[in-house]
């Protein structure tokens, strides 16, 4: 049991290591916009980004509190509840885009895996109110 904790952990860990040095990347050396893509439509879509002005800082800011949210266990349950919308829209970019189902395969594992373990947390939005308030 302790080596699934280490190994967990080190999931954890590497899947905020990612999304903090990547965005930090993409910051220092294309200005917080989107690279060019290869494929015709992924390049309209990651224009449309930038273009908009708001989308990018947006993923910045997000991509930044929920993978350092990420590195911690206590805070990760809100990291990948920060990390969830913009996974699901990571892996359909490369599902229907750029046609790279591998690597658009394996955020969403590696999310549902994360989002597995911490399940009891997860599980609490759910139940009843035990202590007999009535919502306002």
């Amino acid at each position: 049991m302790r080596y699934r904790q280490i190994g967990i952990a080190v999931f954890r860990v590497l899947f905020g290591l990612f999304f903090i040095l990547s965005t930090i990347a993409i910051v220092l050396l294309s200005g917080g916009q989107h690279p060019v893509e290869v494929d015709p439509e992924a390049n309209r879509f990651t224009q449309a980004l930038n273009a908009s002005g708001f989308m990018n800082p947006a993923l910045i800011v997000t991509f930044l509190i929920g993978g350092a949210a990420m590195l911690f266990n206590r805070s990760a349950p809100i990291g990948l509840i920060l990390l969830g919308a913009p996974i699901f829209v990571i892996a359909g970019f490369h599902w229907f885009l750029t046609h790279s189902y591998v690597w658009g395969s394996i955020w969403p594992i590696w999310y549902v895996i994360l989002v597995w373990h911490y399940r009891q947390v997860f599980s609490r939005l759910w139940e009843p109110d035990s202590a007999g308030t009535k919502a306002a």
